[in-house]
């Protein structure tokens, strides 16, 4: 197994702050905040300055394109740019994977998604969307791993499975999103039919949501402690483990509470856990 720190168990610390962080408490990799990044490139810094620390703690995602699903002439456009963008930057930094969000991301914004539209019209437009954002991948070298948002029309695992079938692009996957996957009404019997070639990544999270709730767009149910939420954290550890994945496991913490403690112990104590699973 590959254990990395996932961007949000370190969301204020700045980007040189959150990748010594995953280098000192011992993980394997980090996941690259498209925003942290963003902000340290708008201040002068240079890509070709990040790389000597990237070799000690490599990145394995990049976050992230968001609303894939935009249909209109501007918003597709948008979305096209966006892409090529981040994965210009992904293939500077020596990074694998992208992250794409279903959407709307912020449903209080103009971008309203399509969950007006029947399940195979939606499936079928998105699916669109996948092959041409797949090309630009491609050109640059980069995977994306898909996350399905809980709040979004887009969410359930069925759906994401469907999906990826109508998509058939090899370089697009998914991840398994412990928070989303439970808010959604997956059961851990679901997740271990999957494909583990599908499987790009696991966020290994919490939720204080019932199950099936769907949670809600500020995601407040994930502002718990992994493992003092309701996910039975080990049997869907044990469930992703049935699949036969053997790859990239990532520690996520969406927590105000817990963001203002110690971020090194924080980092420790949810790698020691999930190794505890693991095992």
């Amino acid at each position: 197994m590959f254990i990395g720190l996932h961007n949000l168990a370190a969301k204020h610390a700045n980007l040189l702050t959150s990748i010594r962080i995953a280098q000192e408490t011992g993980y394997a990799g980090i996941e690259i905040g498209g925003d942290k990044l963003k902000r340290y490139l708008a201040q002068g810094f240079g890509i070709d300055s990040l790389r000597p620390l990237l070799k000690e703690i490599p990145p394995i995602g990049l976050s992230y394109v968001q609303d894939i699903e935009r249909q209109e002439p501007k918003e597709y456009e948008a979305l096209l740019s966006e892409c090529e963008s981040i994965c210009s930057l992904a293939k500077q930094l020596g990074c694998p994977m992208v992250q794409l969000l279903t959407g709307p991301l912020d449903p209080t914004g103009p971008y309203q998604g399509l969950g007006d539209r029947p399940w195979p019209e939606m499936r079928r437009l998105t699916a669109k969307n996948l092959v041409a954002l797949a090309e630009i991948g491609k050109a640059h070298g980069v995977r994306f791993y898909l996350e399905a948002l809980t709040f979004t029309p887009l969410n359930r695992l069925d759906q994401q499975l469907e999906l990826l079938a109508e998509t058939a692009c090899d370089n697009v996957g998914l991840v398994l999103d412990f928070y989303h996957l439970w808010d959604s009404g997956t059961r851990p019997e679901e997740i271990a039919r999957v494909d583990k070639d599908l499987i790009f990544c696991v966020d290994f999270c919490d939720s204080s949501d019932g199950f099936g709730e769907g949670g809600d767009p500020e995601q407040r149910g994930r502002d718990v402690w992994t493992g003092g939420g309701r996910i039975p954290l080990k049997e869907w550890v044990d469930a992703v483990k049935a699949t036969g994945f053997d790859g990239i496991w990532r520690c996520e913490l969406l927590s105000p509470k817990y963001w203002e403690l110690d971020l090194w112990q924080t980092a420790r104590d949810l790698k020691s856990l999930l190794e505890y699973l693991l095992a």
